[in-house]
């Protein structure tokens, strides 16, 4: 039986219009070193420097109050 690899997301991609936010694509590496992408919007129907780039984060934050 082949060991499945798992993948953790790291970056997503979103383009910001005025109050409008879309979430382009999230960027994800997996255990043996490859990183994928997944694309929500078509490559070719958006204009790639609009891009914003966000770190994804998995660890929870450290406060107190939960």
């Amino acid at each position: 039986m082949a060991k499945r690899k798992t993948g953790w997301p790291f970056q997503e991609g979103f383009i910001i219009d005025g109050t409008d936010e879309t979430h382009v694509f999230t960027d994800y590496r997996w255990d043996d070193g490859s990183v994928s992408r997944r694309q929500f919007v078509d490559p070719c129907s958006y204009d790639h420097t609009l891009v914003e780039l966000r770190t994804v984060s998995l660890k929870l934050p450290d406060s107190q109050d939960q």
